[in-house]
């Protein structure tokens, strides 16, 4: 029980901002559509995703350190795991709206091979 415990309060964490970002994209979308001239209601929704998974990102990282200096290693583990979950994305929008040298050139090949 001590290992599923904070498993599930990090999964809330997690779930309970993107599933309202998520809810609020399908309101925006559908309020977009009904008017006579949409507008781009997608970057605003990736902007507030981006913001999203950087506190998330300053969150997990600021547990993760506080964990290491608890010698709770195992949980530090998982924290490590989702902070690397986190930093895919937001490198890749920030390599998008940059150039494509050096590492974003292969980060983007990548993920594009991937799909």
């Amino acid at each position: 029980m001590t290992r599923i415990k904070p498993f599930i309060i990090r999964l809330l964490f997690i779930a309970v901002p993107l599933l309202l970002l998520y809810f609020y994209a399908q309101m925006a979308f559908e309020a977009n559509r009904q008017k006579e001239h949409p507008t781009d209601a997608g970057l605003g929704i990736a902007i507030l995703l981006v913001f999203i998974l950087i506190v998330l990102f300053i969150g997990f990282l600021v547990d993760f350190i506080k964990n290491l200096r608890r010698k709770q290693y195992k949980i530090a583990g998982f924290d490590f795991c989702l902070l690397l979950l986190f930093t895919i994305p937001v490198i890749y929008i920030g390599c998008l709206m940059t150039s494509r040298e050096c590492f974003c050139g292969w980060l983007i090949d990548t993920i594009d091979f991937a799909r």
